[in-house]
C-alpha cells in the first residue's frame, strides 16, 4: 500500500501544469472542406470529433417562421477524403463528445465552470411617426393620420428584454436576448488535463479566443467569422466553421501548440 501511495504522490508531483491561454497557439489553420447549407439544409448546430479523429459529425437544423426548430439533419465528414455524407442519426460517439465539449465545467477541472447570469433591461422606443404634419415638423392635422396622442404613444412604447449571459472568470463568452441559451454553439472546452475553453462571438464577427482557469485570454489571429469551436479528443487539434456568406461555411482545422 505504501508503494502504491508513493507512486501516486510522485505522479502528482511530476504531472505537467495545466496550459495557460497565453502559452497556447493554433498553428497554420487549413480549410478542409466547404459546406454548402443550401444543399445540406438549415444552419450548423453541432460539430463533433470522432474518437480516432478521422471524421467529424455535423448537425444542422431548420426553423419555422417563429424560429422554432422543425427538423434536424445529420452528416459525417471524412477528413482524409474531404467528403460529406448524410447519416440517419447522431452517432453515439458524437453524443458523448458533445456532453463534455458543451458542459458547464471544464473536463480537466470541475471548479473551472461557466456561470449563468440573468438580467432584464427595459428599452424605450424613440421612433417618430412616419406620417402627418407632426412627423414633418408642423402642427397636428386630424386628417393626416398623426396626432399628439399618436406621438405620445410611440414615445412611451417600451419593451422588456430578458438577457442570459454566460461568464467564465468574469469573461462574457455569450449573451442570449429573449431566446433560450444554446450551449456549445459558440464555445468548446479543451479535454483534460487542459484547463482551457475556446469561444467566439455569436455574430460571426470576432476571432476565436482562448480562456484559461485564471481568466487569461488569448485571441487567435486569422480566425474571423468563426463558430462551433471544437477540440479533438486528445487536444492536439482545434476545429471550427468559418462563415463565408449566408449559405457557405469552411470547416477549418489547426494544430494546438504550446509556446
Amino acid at each position: 500500500m505504501m508503494a502504491i501511495a508513493l507512486t501516486l504522490a510522485l505522479a502528482a508531483v511530476q504531472a505537467p501544469p495545466a496550459a495557460q491561454a497565453a502559452q497556447v497557439s493554433v498553428a497554420a489553420p487549413a480549410s478542409i472542406v466547404e459546406l454548402d447549407m443550401g444543399k445540406l439544409k438549415g444552419e450548423p448546430w453541432r460539430l463533433a470529433w470522432s474518437p480516432d479523429a478521422k471524421e467529424m459529425y455535423l448537425q444542422t437544423v431548420e426553423r419555422d417562421g417563429h424560429g422554432a426548430i422543425k427538423s434536424t439533419k445529420h452528416y459525417l465528414i471524412a477528413l482524409d477524403s474531404k467528403s460529406v455524407k448524410s447519416a440517419d442519426q447522431e452517432p453515439t460517439w458524437a453524443s458523448k463528445y458533445w456532453l463534455w465539449k458543451s458542459g458547464q465545467a471544464s473536463p480537466g477541472s470541475p471548479a473551472f465552470k461557466i456561470n449563468v447570469e440573468q438580467r432584464q433591461e427595459t428599452v424605450r422606443s424613440t421612433s417618430a411617426p412616419t406620417g402627418g404634419d407632426l412627423a414633418r415638423g408642423g402642427t397636428a392635422d386630424p386628417t393626416a393620420g398623426t396626432s399628439i396622442s399618436d406621438v405620445a404613444a410611440v414615445a412611451n412604447q417600451t419593451q422588456t428584454l430578458g438577457i442570459y449571459a454566460l461568464k467564465l472568470k468574469d469573461v462574457t463568452i455569450g449573451e442570449w436576448v429573449n431566446e433560450p441559451v444554446v450551449t456549445g454553439l459558440n464555445f468548446g472546452w479543451a479535454p483534460a488535463p487542459a484547463h482551457l475553453l475556446a469561444f467566439t462571438k455569436r455574430d460571426f464577427t470576432g476571432p476565436l479566443t482562448l480562456v484559461d482557469d485564471q481568466g487569461r485570454r488569448q485571441e487567435i489571429s486569422g480566425t474571423k467569422g468563426a463558430t462551433l469551436p471544437a477540440f479533438s479528443d486528445d487536444g492536439a487539434r482545434l476545429a471550427w466553421l468559418v462563415r463565408k456568406d449566408k449559405k457557405h461555411f469552411d470547416l477549418t482545422i489547426g494544430a494546438v501548440e504550446a509556446r
